[in-house]
């Protein structure tokens, strides 16, 4: 049995609409927290079924079988072999529709989320920033994950943001272009479900990506304080806001701050002076100053900086 009836739900929604539930699945989870589901319009009752699908190895030719009542009892009758017939209970012909917007409702109320979640486009929801900065968005079935501008319509909202996507499971080749984007991509089953009252909460512990290294380059700006690879380094005012303004932008959203920006918010100084000295305090009594130096990038055109670490890699405080 799927472990939460969040996870059975969306466990139906992947593969697109209708998203349908039988009763024979949803029988363990019937009580007040199914019902209440129902009420808010998560799930939509349908009539009862009147026909039962055939045998898997059946040549009957049929696309279903007749259910009939025989002694009092429910039967999916096979037309070819009575011992292939099916008893059934009551509930096995309900069935429920998942509308996908009151899901998704469901899921940004139960994680804390104030606002109403959007659709931004066919399947893409975006439920809100958490309580990190990260712009979360949720999609519910893979296709609408694998679907083409996904991600620039992700990047439409805040491209500047770093950005987790709650999405069905997804092989690995599938996940390549979301990490090129830098789109960190978290299933659905280990996002959601069972994070602290409700089963339809979002686990913000999973919203992270996991550092996969120690951090290299700390920055504490009341104090002034830079630590390099474990190695404390002496910076001082102007080359110190430099690289403050150089681990943000590669925090935030990665890419080159342009020398115009340097050279505003440092009046009388050259970009390239700056930049000069302070890869001369970096690299002051480093094993390998030269590899030091590389920290800083340099593009050419459009003139621009930018520090080559990850930012996983940062601590910016």
């Amino acid at each position: 049995m799927v472990a939460t009836l969040a996870h059975l739900l969306l466990l139906r929604s992947e593969a697109g609409e209708p998203a349908l539930l039988w009763g024979r699945e949803a029988k363990p989870f019937y009580g007040p927290a199914f019902d209440r589901l129902i009420v808010a319009g998560v799930l939509v009752a349908r009539a009862p079924a009147l026909e039962w699908q055939v045998c898997d190895d059946c040549d009957c030719g049929r696309d279903w079988r007749p259910i009939e009542r025989i002694d009092g009892r429910l039967v999916a009758v096979c037309p070819l072999d009575h011992a292939a017939d099916v008893v059934l209970d009551p509930e096995d012909l309900e069935s429920y529709e998942i509308n996908p917007a009151a899901l998704v409702h469901e899921i940004a109320v139960s994680s804390g989320f104030v606002g109403e979640p959007s659709e931004v486009i066919g399947g893409l929801w975006h439920l809100g920033r958490s309580a990190s900065g990260r712009q979360l968005f949720l999609v519910l079935s893979r296709v609408c994950a694998l679907q083409p501008g996904l991600i620039a319509a992700i990047r439409l909202v805040d491209g500047a943001s770093q950005t987790t996507l709650i999405t069905p499971a997804l092989s690995a080749a599938e996940s390549v272009r979301f990490a090129e984007a830098g789109i960190h991509v978290v299933s659905s089953e280990e996002g959601i479900g069972d994070s602290g009252e409700s089963c339809f909460a979002i686990d913000p512990a999973k919203l992270e990506p996991a550092r996969i290294s120690a951090t290299r380059l700390s920055i504490v700006r009341s104090s002034q304080r830079v630590v390099l690879d474990g190695i404390e380094r002496h910076v001082p005012q102007q080359p110190f806001r430099l690289l403050v303004l150089l681990a943000e932008t590669a925090i935030r959203k990665g890419g080159f701050v342009r020398r115009v920006e340097i050279e505003a918010a440092n009046s009388g100084r050259t970009a390239s002076d700056l930049v000069r000295e302070l890869r001369d305090c970096l690299a002051a009594g480093a094993a390998e100053p030269d590899q030091v130096r590389r920290l800083i990038k340099t593009r050419r055109s459009p003139s621009g900086y930018a520090l080559a670490l990850e930012s996983h890699e940062i601590d910016l405080r």
